[in-house]
């Protein structure tokens, strides 16, 4: 049996050009980007930015990202980046994933969808 949770996010990217979440304890995620006006950039991070003893961290402090490529649902290809609607699929990356979008980008839609089989 598979979990899945379904996150729109197209406030948060359209608001600030930049999406991140937590997927760890997932085993992948597909993004889906409807409409972007450019390119959107997919990074990944473990560092949660925690202090210890205060606080485990979490999306909104991770710091230290990196490019991840995922793989494009449409052409099979790997992909860093879309600049056109599509989907693609990461699968075991970071702890977190972010969405990071150029200058006054925008998109119709941001949809993640994240899967947990058990």
């Amino acid at each position: 049996m598979a979990l899945s949770q379904i996150l729109d996010l197209t406030t948060d990217y359209n608001n600030g050009k930049l999406a991140t979440i937590e997927i760890g304890g997932y085993d992948y995620a597909i993004v889906q980007l409807v409409n972007p006006s450019a390119a959107v950039t997919f990074k990944t991070s473990n560092d949660a930015n925690a202090i210890e003893g205060a606080s485990d961290g979490n999306a909104s402090t991770a710091i230290n990202f990196t490019d991840v490529q995922g793989i494009n649902l449409a052409s099979g290809s790997g992909a860093t980046s879309l600049a056109a609607t599509g989907l693609i699929r990461f699968n075991y990356i970071g702890r977190f994933l972010r969405l990071d979008g150029a200058g006054t980008a925008v998109c119709d839609k941001v949809i993640v969808r994240l899967f947990k089989i058990n």
